[in-house]
């Protein structure tokens, strides 16, 4: 049997962990409910508004950072969480008589002073002995249910008894109750709304039970797919550790390895042996690093995961069907929304590492530590030919990277954009209007985003390849077919947030990914013809397919200008560009066999020749599995890594 403190420290810690509000840690106050299913006091966001997000029509939660679309009323107009003052008026009830102690309570029906020992569920009311016994004879209140005290205060019974057939009162009607739920607005409806404001056949109504049991019946069916998101979530946790462990062992096992080859030639190598030791060490730090983010990340999914398929679980199973019904709209929205989400995946590579052994003692070398690989051409991975028909290529220009396992590619004369596998098996083809150059993919739901010679209009395509929508790059107020353009190229940053190069204006505008709004338009030096961005280093690179490429940050300034060489001469024409972390690539040509592909530092300094011998580069892109992709106009070139050591 539980003792009163014992019950006491259990509601304690129900009330931390359940009801209290993350950022005032009291109890809820006229909770509100976010799309993300976290739950805070109305006057706490009122103030967490004002503070950091004043005016914003979209708020971040608190907790998780999931925005939320605020009502036109701004914090007021979110759905309060009955369920949960229903929870806190029930706990506040059961601590007052955990929390009694030894206080005597009196009977509430008589005016004799008796103490109480019962409490009467339907009355509210705490009764003694002899009131119960008249409780029992009267019809009225015969069947009244009627608990002892010792096992209220135990937590053996509930302090509220729910009626299931009382009705919530209508907000706008006075006097009517909700027996009516409307499917169109998911909102309870009283019989005066079902004739005023929801009226068929605009609306759809049924009977409030009815929606009840169908909407859970609703909500149950997306507990099955979550719950397994969650396993495989877990199994890539799983995975994440299970790395960790081997390059610990790796990392083991190359240091034995050479220390064991150091012990050899000690006095001549120490100094070998400690900058290879120490290049190991920044290799796993960098790389456990790495997977600590990895892993963080996933877990922060985890319990967001968790916490929604709690809360909706939770909810289905206690909440009345009137709480559930105001619940459902936003937890049945979160869980869908949880349900569309990519995985994290695990770079499988972050566990490699070999040490290669010189040859004999004498070399005074202990051997090499291969920890990257460097590009180089791959003659077996290139496909494609000259032609109009499947696997074929007149004019390979721009090329996309789309997940998972694909290229896309404007094939410029045949009017076309082909999407094929990063082996090469063609398996798709979206037919365009005009002649396609620039292409990019959004990260969020695998679109494409295509600009077409002539065209005035950005085209963009959802990953089954159906035009989602096209939008214009001039500003509203201006005449769009009056404005003339010339749109080249196209790219997308991290938040996918759409940049599209206008050589005829010289300018790049940012577009938004939902619709195409226009954002904000960047003057820029030089014709964008082509472009890349890494706005993760607030990088722009514009080839204008002249004897130069600018890099400028993300207002469009110009921070360096490189001019690329072939055998100390300039070279005629910069076609493709990419950028990431590693730097940048430029495709060039000089003449009709003299064509390459260069890789700069990220400071435009010149690093290394990686491709020679191309027919004529333009598009390049990073694939999926870390391989360079040249659209090089009649076929794909596929650049690969080969082992580099320190």
């Amino acid at each position: 049997m539980a003792t009163g403190p014992a019950v006491s420290s259990a509601l304690e810690t129900i009330s931390r962990h359940h009801l209290e509000c993350s950022i005032c840690q009291g109890r809820y106050q006229q909770p509100k409910i976010l799309e993300c299913l976290h739950n805070f006091c109305e006057q706490c966001l009122l103030k967490y508004c004002s503070k950091k997000h004043q005016g914003a029509v979209e708020i971040p939660c608190p907790v998780c950072r999931q925005e939320t679309k605020l009502p036109e009323v701004g914090v007021e107009g979110l759905k309060t969480n009955f369920h949960l003052i229903g929870l806190v008026e029930e706990l506040e009830l059961q601590e007052k008589f955990v929390c009694s102690g030894g206080t005597k309570l009196l009977c509430e029906t008589c005016d004799d002073g008796n103490e109480a020992t019962r409490r009467c569920l339907d009355c509210a009311q705490n009764i003694c002995s002899r009131c119960h016994s008249s409780h029992k004879r009267i019809a009225t209140t015969s069947s009244h249910t009627i608990a002892t005290l010792e096992d209220i205060c135990e937590g053996k019974v509930k302090l509220t008894k729910e009626n299931l057939k009382q009705h919530p009162k209508c907000p706008k009607h006075e006097g009517e109750v909700t027996r009516f739920f409307c499917m169109t607005c998911e909102v309870l409806i009283c019989r005066d709304c079902t004739v005023i404001d929801h009226c068929k056949p605009e609306h759809s109504y049924i009977d409030r039970n009815q929606a009840a049991s169908t909407y859970k019946q609703s909500l149950a069916e997306l507990f099955s797919p979550l719950g397994y998101e969650m396993k495989e979530l877990k199994k890539s946790q799983e995975k994440v550790s299970r790395i960790k462990e081997d390059l610990g062992v790796t990392v083991k096992r190359v240091r034995t390895e050479v220390q064991d080859r150091a012990a050899e030639i000690r006095a001549e190598v120490t100094a070998q042996e400690n900058r290879i030791l120490n290049d190991i060490k920044n290799i796993q730090t960098d790389r456990e690093q790495k997977l600590d983010d990895c892993e963080k990340t996933m877990g922060l999914a985890a319990e967001r995961f968790q916490y929604s398929l709690d809360t909706a679980r939770e909810v289905t199973r206690t909440a009345s069907d009137s709480d559930f019904l105001s619940l459902y709209p936003t937890i049945s929205k979160d869980l869908k929304l949880l349900a569309d989400q990519r995985m994290p995946r695990v770079d499988n590579r972050l566990a490699f590492l070999k040490f290669k052994q010189s040859e004999g003692v004498g070399g005074i070398s202990l051997g090499e530590v291969v920890v990257e690989v460097e590009w180089k051409l791959c003659c077996d991975r290139e496909f494609g030919r000259i032609g109009r028909g499947p696997g074929e290529f007149y004019g390979a220009w721009g090329i996309a990277a789309r997940q998972p396992d694909e290229i896309a590619v404007t094939d410029y004369c045949n009017k076309r954009v082909v999407i094929c596998s990063i082996d090469g098996d063609q398996k798709s083809m979206i037919p365009m209007q005009g002649c396609p150059l620039g292409i990019a993919a959004t990260r969020a739901g695998d679109r494409l985003v295509v600009v077409e010679e002539g065209a005035s209009h950005v085209k963009v395509f959802n990953s089954n390849n159906t035009l989602a929508y096209e939008f214009p790059t001039v500003p509203p107020s201006d005449e769009v077919d009056k404005t003339a353009v010339d749109l080249h190229s196209v790219a997308v940053k991290n938040d996918d947030t759409i940049v599209v190069g206008d050589a005829r204006r010289m300018v790049l505008t940012e577009h938004s990914p939902t619709d195409g709004e226009l954002l904000r338009t960047i003057p820029v030096k030089i014709k964008p013809y082509f472009l890349a961005v890494d706005d993760s280093n607030d990088r722009i690179v514009i080839s204008d397919k002249s004897q130069a490429v600018d890099v400028a940050d993300g207002n469009g300034t110009t921070r360096r200008t490189i001019k690329p060489t072939m055998n100390d001469e300039p070279v005629q024409y910069c076609n493709g560009v990419y950028t990431d972390s590693s730097g940048i690539y430029v495709a060039m040509e000089n003449g009709p066999s003299t064509r390459h592909i260069h890789h700069y530092d990220p400071q435009g300094g010149f690093l290394k020749c990686i491709a020679q011998g191309l027919h004529s580069p333009r598009g390049i892109t990073l694939t999926s599995d870390g391989q360079l992709a040249v659209a090089d106009w009649y076929s794909i070139k596929i650049i690969h890594h080969v082992a580099v050591t320190l």
